[in-house]
């Protein structure tokens, strides 16, 4: 690769004879370096400034390699293994973690949520070294925030057909052999994640729990002169007997089928 302040020259020698109004699409393209060959895995020892096209320092060993049929757990057939075009991405039992596993399904096709997560800043600025990615060293989430951004992501994007999510359960300290309330482990969560993305400056994601999973109803009480005194709370779950929550839930449905 070409040192970069002559790649910097040449790519915009151009300019000194070109008039502003005669500058092309090939100028821009030039200047911006599009056309220049990817550089060959091994000679850079961190990404190149110089070119976009170079890959090195990004990953590139584990995404653009061969791959590595032992990591599919030595079965017979690693392809049993891999993720079907089109089909969703599972995530592992670890014991009695099925609850964990549901609230992640679920949070992870609420797609405003998951939007707000990935625009969430990482910290992973102790994982960068230099212009490139420390390569001795694979990235593991700190907060509960990158945990769920590297879950949805795998979950988004992943070629296998399940994924392991010991790193979120270890972080949240649960115990994979015991069973917990479902609801209260999501009341809990949300209660945690909301607190946590308080500090956030970006109001879209500050205010997501708010904003999806957060409703108010009121008491109202009517005197004798008919003047109503609503009492308004906010709310995250609703108790309902099955009869009544069933009732709701079909009048639910019937309004999100028809609107």
């Amino acid at each position: 690769m070409a040192p970069r302040l002559q790649l910097e020259k040449a790519a915009w020698r151009w300019a000194e004879t070109v008039r502003p109004e005669e500058v092309s699409q090939e100028h821009i393209e030039t200047a911006y370096r599009i056309w220049l060959e990817p550089c060959i895995r091994g000679v850079c020892r961190r990404n190149c400034k110089g070119n976009p096209n170079c890959l090195v320092g990004i990953g590139e060993h584990i995404w653009l390699g061969e791959i590595d049929e032992n990591s599919f757990h030595n079965i017979d057939d690693p392809n049993c293994e891999r993720r079907k075009k089109n089909s969703f991405v599972g995530l592992t039992n670890l014991g009695a973690t099925c609850y964990v596993n549901t609230f992640l399904q679920v949070w992870f096709l609420n797609l405003e949520l998951r939007q707000a997560l990935y625009l969430c800043p990482s910290t992973c600025s102790d994982y960068m070294m230099g212009d490139g990615i420390h390569e001795e060293k694979d990235y593991e989430p700190q907060t509960i925030c990158e945990h769920l951004q590297y879950l949805f992501a795998l979950l988004q994007n992943s070629n296998r057909r399940y994924i392991d999510p010991s790193g979120f359960v270890k972080a949240l300290g649960l115990d994979t052999g015991q069973q917990q309330d479902a609801q209260e482990f999501s009341k809990l969560f949300m209660s945690l994640l909301e607190d946590t993305l308080s500090k956030q400056k970006n109001p879209d994601v500050r205010n997501i729990v708010q904003q999806q999973f957060c409703g108010e109803y009121a008491y109202v009480t009517v005197c004798n002169q008919c003047v109503k005194y609503p009492r308004p709370q906010t709310v995250n779950r609703l108790y309902l007997g099955i009869f009544e929550g069933i009732q709701i839930l079909v009048y639910l449905l019937f309004l999100l089928i028809n609107s």
